[in-house]
């Protein structure tokens, strides 16, 4: 049975740009986030990126 439950647009975005790539130069690694918290949006329709807790690799 399914929950109803949709992910945002912009997560997957997100989820992409974590993705470890061998040919990114120094500064796209320093940009490039290292952990990032999903949570449930206001609704708990969808799953949205909780932009205040990301954590960047260069940090």
């Amino acid at each position: 049975m399914a929950s109803g439950v949709t992910v945002n647009d912009e997560l997957i975005k997100v989820f992409n740009d974590m993705k470890v790539r061998k040919s990114s130069t120094q500064e796209e690694i320093k940009k490039r986030k290292k952990a990032v918290l999903f949570c449930l949006s206001h609704d708990k329709r969808q799953i949205i990126v909780e932009e205040v807790n990301q954590v960047l690799s260069g940090s």
